[in-house]
This record gives C-alpha cells, structure tokens and sequence, in this order.
C-alpha cells in the first residue's frame, strides 16, 4: 500500500427528507491526531461517532470536519410553526431584552434556529446515525484516495532527492584520494621552499634528505587520517537505503509512522553532512557537504507532510 500525505480532502452529500445533507473533511500536517468539528449545533450529537471513524483511519494530521444539512424546497413547504415553542422563545427573548435592553433585537431568523420552535420533517435517530455513517463513508473513502495520491507525489520527489545524494556520497568518496594527494604536494612544496631558503641551494646529505621526505609523508598521512569520512560516508550510505526502503509501498494493512521514520533518518543524514562539511579541506568537498545539506533539507521538508 501506498504511503499517504496528511493533507487530503473529502466530501459527500445525501439527500434526506430534511434536506441535503453534506459532509467535508480536510486535513493538514500535524505530529499527533487532531480532530476539529465544525457541526450544526443539530447534529453535535455525532461528533463522537465522526470522531471514532476518522480515527480509525487517519494516523497523523490536523483533521477538520464539516456535517451541515441545506433545507430543500420540500423540506421548507414541510416545516411548520411550534406554536408552544414559538411562545417559550418570544417569552424567553422578552424577558431577556427587559433584564438586558442593551442585547440588540431578536430577527425572526434567530428565532427559527432557536430548538424547539420549528416542525420539520422528522428522522429517527436510527436513521439520523445511518445517513451520516453512509456519509462518513463515502467521504472517507474520496478522502483517503485524495491523500494516497498526494503521499505518492511527495513519496516520488523524496526517491528522486535521494538517488542525488547517493550520487554525492560516491562523488565524496573519489574525491578524498585526490584532496590527500594535493594535500602532500603542498607540504613537499613548501617544505622545499623553506629548505632552499635555508640551505641557500646547498645540496642536503642523502640521510637528511630521506628524513624529511619521511616527515613530509608523516604529515601526508596525519592529515589522511583526519580526513577520513569513510566512516561518515558508510553511515550516510545507510541512512540512505533505510530511507529508500521506508518509501517502498507497503504490504498489509496501512503503514504507521513512516513520516516519523523518515524525519529521524533526515536528522541523521543531516548530522553526517555537517560532519563531512567540518572535514572537508577541499572547496569540492566543502561544496558537496552543502549540497547535501541541501538536498536534506528538501526531503525534510516533503516528510512533514507524509502521515
């Protein structure tokens, strides 16, 4: 199975006896699970059962859901007046209004959405909860392929950064003989200039002479050892292939935690780019550390989105 992006939508809509009834979900990035209702006070009841369902299948993200209903032309010539209702709220809103003359004018229209003052077209509550389970349903389903096909996206773009940081490691890697063999020019370079300065061009005894080729190898080496990314490289190398095999599709049921997984291998990749940068004693070495930082950093930011 594919790994899924944590921003997706989904919507669905059934007509009922009272109307259209509609559901939306949306969702962001987030560490955790959050769910944020956006219900008709009618329907705050469902908002456990909404919660539940989207839980079960969404692991990570901001998760936003709208459940409203838009009255019909039948449903409205259906409706009719509460007269005891009516009267409970305009008793209500006089006495409010003359304990509070500062509270601005009830509208009729404030008066409708008051519960209880209205008849519309009944539902059970049995079938209150099958309609919007039918809803969740097909949402849901809209919303999990919206966000599967986004995490396939930003899964393509990751494998893409990936393969150009394995390429920058074996770069690295074929760079290190040439920057210690510049490196030990250099030093025979200018310990000659400094004996010749010295001697004033007077030949140096053979003994001597091997002695400070010897040394100048001495320093060639030292200078190897420290700069010695073969271990950094091995390490990167790996993170590498566990971030590439994370990406790979999934077998079974729907993978938890890979954008997680995959943040940790981006901070561990990033601790051996910035190593290798502190190593670096060449400008073409100094150059691939930045860009793998780079190239990090792009695949960081594509993981925040992955669930």
């Amino acid at each position: 199975m594919a790994h899924p992006s944590m921003t997706g939508f989904g919507s669905a809509q059934i007509d009922c006896p009272s109307g259209r009834l509609g559901l939306e979900i949306r969702s962001v990035n987030s560490r955790f699970f959050e769910f944020h209702p956006r219900l008709q006070e009618e329907f705050r009841w469902a908002e456990a059962m909404l919660r539940d369902r989207l839980q079960a299948k969404i692991n990570r993200g901001k998760v936003e859901c709208r459940l409203n209903i838009s009255r019909s032309d039948t449903s409205l010539t259906a409706t009719r007046i509460n007269p005891a209702g009516l009267s409970s709220a305009l008793r209500l809103a006089h006495e409010i209004r003359a304990d509070h003359p500062e509270i601005a004018p009830f509208s009729v229209n404030d008066l409708l959405k008051l519960p209880g003052v209205v008849i519309e077209s009944q539902l059970t509550s049995e079938q209150w909860t099958a309609l919007i389970d039918q809803l969740i349903g097909d949402a849901l389903a809209q919303f999990i392929r919206n966000r599967l096909a986004e995490g396939e996206k930003l899964i393509r773009t990751i494998e893409d950064r990936l393969v150009l940081l394995a390429q920058l490691c074996e770069k690295a890697h074929a760079l290190v003989p040439q920057a210690v063999a510049a490196q030990q020019h250099r030093l025979t370079e200018k310990l000659r200039e400094a004996l010749g300065a010295a001697t004033g061009g007077l030949a140096l005894e053979k003994d001597r002479l091997t002695a400070l080729e010897e040394r100048v190898r001495q320093e060639a080496a030292m200078f190897g050892l420290r700069l010695d990314i073969a271990e950094e490289l091995d390490r990167l190398r790996a993170h590498i292939a566990a971030a590439r095999e994370a990406c790979m599709p999934a077998t079974g049921s729907s993978p938890r935690g890979i954008g997680k997984r995959l943040d940790f291998l981006t901070q561990e990749m990033n601790r051996e780019a910035n190593t290798l940068g502190s190593k670096s004693a060449s400008i073409e070495l100094s150059n691939i550390s930045i860009e793998m930082k780079l190239l990090i950093e792009q695949i960081r930011e594509q993981v925040q989105n992955l669930e």
